[in-house]
């Protein structure tokens, strides 16, 4: 008996090792899915940020993403981490090489204008210390930018200063340190151009700098030298700057226009509560004279001795009060005059002011009608997109309902920009544009925006799994049709959708990522397709 129990002591005790053995190892899953996860969601943000430096850093990246959701084997994620780690390194290296080459001509640059003769006393001290505070190496390329735009400055104040001599000329005194030729002839790093000609297309300028602007990005191609794009670049700041200083005028002469209509209409009213008060003194004095006439007419009445001369004293005492009435009547019209010229003039000034409101309003609701349009494609931008998914977003958590989220990617379109030009880039991203709003036109359930680059994104609403395919295939069956044609070729434009229907514990973020984990499958898959993430 004591045998029995001392066996089923033991596999209760074993049953209990195992249990626990089960839990850990539950515990173990649980830990290694959340970290797999956080890793895929590091990737993601890898592969955005890097996105269009490499293709081949692309695919990689890509690939890792979908090796990590399909639960492959470690040994077949660290042979990817270990050929991404070699690309990167490789950009690396490449990086730091222009870093330094432009670290060098930019000092080289410096020091050949500090000799030049004739350069004012201000703008010397200035250079020196803009060389001082730059003597250690910057961290990225991108920050060399302003110093480049002041060391311009100081380059385009010595020529004014040496006016008398030709350009060519005043280049050629210091061509032997070779400075001024590594400034023309440096490399344009890719990143820059593309980070560039994105900003040009969503900036917001008025219509007499739109053409400048649109000329300004069409020029942008690998082959232009450093110091033009530098140029560019300043002429974009000037045109923001001559913009921001049209809106500031704008604002000053309402807020001018403003100042004087109130102080007008403040002098109006103390005028008016002065003229009251005068005129209620005289009212009161009127009053007063009244008063006394009418007493003593009573008084005359009681002292009266005959008929004859009641009648004669209340005749004299009654014209005297009729000229007092009169008096009084006067008063009060004038007051009444003057009071509405007031009112009238007042009134005049507070109509202008409100037209003036609702010119300035205007002007502000179409500020903020442009700030949330992409100025190339007229479709809604990276803000509104944001601002109306965040708000679809709490609406489907408090009343749960179909809500999808489409993002849409041109396949090859750097090679058309490479090929032909921003401007034929820039057209077919119009087209495009165009299309998706034909496609959605009156349609209050979807929503489309350019995400930015060449992504567009769609929300989109009330619509079920095979509609939201049937429809997202019919676009991308009438892009594939299109007929694009740059410098009499015919070239294919195509698509590739992720799609992903929106979950209950999903935020913006989680449901994007899904989204976009369904392009990138779509991209590996050979593109102009679209895959759709449960």
């Amino acid at each position: 008996m004591s045998q029995l129990s001392s066996t089923d002591t033991q596999i209760i005790a074993l049953k209990r090792k195992l249990e626990t053995a089960i839990t850990s190892r539950a515990t173990l899953e649980d830990d290694f899915k959340h970290q797999t996860n956080l890793l895929a969601q590091f990737i993601a943000k890898l592969s955005l940020t890097t996105k269009g430096i490499d293709v081949l850093l692309d695919n990689k990246l890509a690939k890792l993403r979908s090796t990590l959701s399909n639960s492959s084997t470690f040994s077949d994620v660290e042979d990817l981490i270990v050929e991404i780690s070699q690309i990167l390194t490789r950009h690396s290296l490449h990086n730091e090489q222009q870093i330094n080459q432009m670290h060098e001509s930019f000092h080289s640059a410096g020091k050949a204008l500090q000799k030049i003769q004739g350069l004012p006393n201000d703008v010397r001290r200035s250079l020196r210390a803009l060389l001082k505070e730059s003597e250690n190496k910057k961290d990225a390329l991108i920050q060399y930018i302003p110093i480049l735009a002041t060391l311009i400055d100081y380059y385009q104040t010595a020529l004014a200063a040496k006016s008398d001599a030709p350009v060519e000329g005043l280049l050629a005194q210091h061509a032997n340190n070779g400075a001024a030729k590594k400034v023309a002839d440096l490399e344009v790093d890719q990143e820059i151009l593309s980070r560039f000609s994105s900003f040009l297309s969503k900036l917001k300028v008025s219509n007499k700098h739109k053409q400048k602007v649109t000329k300004i990005r069409s020029q942008l191609n690998a082959n232009m030298p450093g110091h033009q794009l530098l140029n560019n670049f300043l002429e974009v700041f000037d045109v923001i700057a001559q913009d921001l200083d049209q809106e500031r005028d704008t604002a000053k002469v309402f807020l001018s226009t403003l100042s004087d209509t109130l102080s007008t209409v403040q002098t109006a009213v103390k005028t008016t509560i002065s003229h009251n008060e005068n005129n209620q003194k005289q009212h009161d004095k009127l009053n007063r004279k009244l008063k006394k006439q009418i007493n003593e007419m009573a008084g005359g009445l009681d002292q009266a001795n005959s008929l004859a001369d009641i009648k004669v004293d209340i005749n004299d005492k009654l014209k005297a009060i009729a000229k007092t009435l009169e008096e009084k009547s006067a008063l009060e019209a004038n007051h009444k005059n003057h009071l509405s010229k007031q009112l009238e003039e007042m009134e005049s000034q507070v109509s202008k002011l409100e037209e003036q409101s609702k010119v300035f309003e205007a002007r502000i609701k179409e500020q903020q009608a442009k700030s949330m349009q992409d100025a190339l494609t007229k479709l809604g931008n990276r803000a509104a997109f944001d601002e109306y998914f965040a708000k679809q977003i709490v609406r489907y958590h408090h009343q749960q309902f179909d809500l999808a989220i489409a993002v849409l990617d041109l396949d090859n379109f750097k090679r058309i920009n490479d090929t032909y030009g921003h401007t034929a880039g820039d057209k077919t991203l119009q087209v495009i544009a165009g299309t998706l709003a034909k496609q959605f036109k009156d349609n209050d359930n979807v929503f489309t925006a350019r995400y930015g680059g060449e992504e567009f994104v769609l929300v989109i609403s009330n619509y079920n799994k095979e509609k939201l395919i049937d429809s997202l295939e019919s676009l991308r069956q009438k892009v594939a049709k299109l007929p694009f044609k740059f410098k009499n070729n015919k070239v294919s434009i195509t698509l590739s959708i992720g799609v992903s229907h929106i979950k209950r514990d999903d935020n913006v973020h989680i449901a994007f990522e899904r989204a976009d984990s369904g392009l990138y499958q779509a991209k590996e898959k050979g593109k102009n397709t679209i895959v759709y993430i449960q």
